[in-house]
């Protein structure tokens, strides 16, 4: 079934690093998410079953359709390993309508089922798994490229229908050769027994062996794994459970009424949830249990600190820190290049960055927090700075140090403007810059020379072979000539 809406794709974009709460009540916060993965799963449901309903109008199609994904959701009552397969199954099956769509290709199901069969099954292979996958893939593209030029060929798709059709078997196997391979290397590093993997089998054979032509059963399957597998995606990425039930509902309810959605209609829908789903996903990661873990042991620090240290000053960005030498001179400012000597803990004191030696930078290049502190330093300062993580590097972390929405505690030492850096490029003094001209016209001069002698070179050379071939020219026409002087002679002589 073709999609308006890719839904799998939703969960790849980027991430807003503005937090939400910076007081998070972790009770309220969770029931906030209980709410916010509900209202997903009816958005969702609506999404998919408007879609359905505009490509099944009629009322059986639609009970077919709907009895098959019903069936399909509800294998996750089953073991893992059985739904696996049955979700392979109904992948081939979206592979081949997208290629049938776009390129005219027909897949080969049993010849797919086949060779899936045969590459799971053979554990002898000595082959790289990323060696082969590479050979498999460059093979597809080989067929995919060649099947859809003989398809824009209209004369070649008829007279090499029997060419069309072996690539099409061959790019059947190529895929099932793929599949085959990826599911092995899962089963061996989830190190599955013989029983769980033939309960895969099992699930493949459900999926894979139905009618391929009854639309409706192969849509309500699809929908069905594709909620599942959107499901399992979504836990693992933001960490919110989708309501099986409530996306039920509102799919059969969609389903249910006999009136067909208009395509203005879907578009509203699916805006209103692509714009929920973005919203939800920023929301659910920045209020994660290990987010909310973060911010608050970011709090307790912060406030354990400026409860014992009536030193430490709150600014209004959040921003906490403590002056231990106030240094001399003038602030610094947004452009300065400043020389610092720092040292970075965790809020459990252990460091994860120091400098050795000073390093200069200007403001503009650091995080938000160490910004701010620098621009309330003169040099020769000292300062204890305390970054919350909206002024630090808020949901995104740093590397493999610094973990998302954690604060953190600088030591900052300003030594001052760093005046090499500061300095313009040497401009060249006037006497330099008269040598330099006298040395480019020199140079100038010597080209030209150089380019003259070679024409003239050229000249005399192209003089000289004329006259040659001037001077071949007459010698040839003298030779003929007294060729024939001596043949008169040659003649006159035998007549006497």
């Amino acid at each position: 079934m073709k999609k308006f809406f890719l839904l799998a794709m939703a969960f790849a974009m980027t991430c807003s690093f503005n937090a939400f709460a910076q007081d998070p009540d972790i009770e309220s916060i969770a029931a906030m998410r209980k709410v916010k993965a509900d209202s997903m799963s009816l958005m969702l449901g609506k999404v998919y079953a408007t879609q359905a309903a505009m490509n099944h109008t009629t009322a059986e199609a639609r009970a077919t359709l709907l009895k098959a994904f019903d069936e399909t959701v509800n294998l996750d009552t089953q073991d893992e390993q059985f739904r696996e397969g049955n979700t392979l199954a109904s992948e081939f099956f979206k592979v081949a309508a997208d290629m049938k769509g776009r390129n005219g290709i027909v897949m080969n199901r049993s010849a797919f089922a086949q060779a899936f069969m045969q590459r799971f099954s053979d554990t002898t292979s000595v082959t790289d798994m990323n060696t082969e996958v590479r050979a498999i893939n460059t093979e597809a593209k080989g067929l995919i490229d060649a099947l859809t030029a003989l398809h824009k060929d209209s004369l070649a798709a008829i007279t090499q229908a029997s060419t069309i059709a072996q690539k099409s078997d061959s790019l059947s196997q190529n895929m099932g050769r793929f599949y085959g391979l990826q599911l092995q290397a899962m089963t061996k590093k989830k190190e599955l027994t013989p029983e769980q993997i033939a309960r895969i089998f099992d699930g493949f054979n459900h999926g894979i062996n139905i009618d391929e032509d009854n639309k409706p059963l192969l849509d309500g399957r699809m929908i069905g794994n594709d909620f599942l597998s959107m499901s399992q995606n979504i836990k693992k990425q933001i960490k919110l459970d989708l309501n099986k039930e409530l996306f039920m509902s509102a799919f059969n309810e969609v389903l249910n009424n006999p009136a067909v959605p208009t395509l203005d209609e879907f578009k509203v829908i699916d805006q209103n949830t692509q714009h929920f789903m973005r919203e939800t996903q920023t929301f659910a990661r920045e209020n994660s249990p290990e987010a909310l873990a973060q911010k608050g042991l970011g709090k307790k620090y912060i406030e354990s600190i400026m409860e014992k240290d009536s030193g430490y000053v709150k600014t209004p960005s959040g921003l906490v820190y403590k002056m231990l030498e106030p240094g001399s001179g003038n602030k610094f400012e947004a452009n300065d290049k400043i020389k610092v000597m720092y040292k970075g803990t965790h809020v459990d004191g252990s460091t994860f960055d120091e400098s050795k030696e000073p390093i200069s930078f200007a403001p503009s290049q650091v995080v938000p927090g160490f910004r701010e502190a620098l621009l309330m330093m003169r040099p020769g300062a000292k300062m204890i700075a305390v970054l919350p993580q909206e002024l630090a590097y808020g949901a995104r972390g740093a590397g493999q140090n610094i973990k998302p929405f954690e604060t953190l505690v600088f030591e900052i030492e300003t030594i001052g403007i760093d005046t090499e850096a500061a300095k313009p490029a040497a401009k060249p003094s006037p006497k330099s810059t008269d040598a330099k001209k006298a040395v480019d016209a020199k140079k100038a001069v010597d080209a030209k020379k150089a380019v003259d002698a070679k024409k003239t070179i050229d000249a005399k050379k192209a003089v000289d072979a004329k006259k040659t071939d001037a001077t071949q020219v007459k010698a040839g026409k003298t030779t003929k000539a007294a060729k024939k002087v001596t043949k008169k002679v040659a003649k006159k002589s035998k007549r006497k």
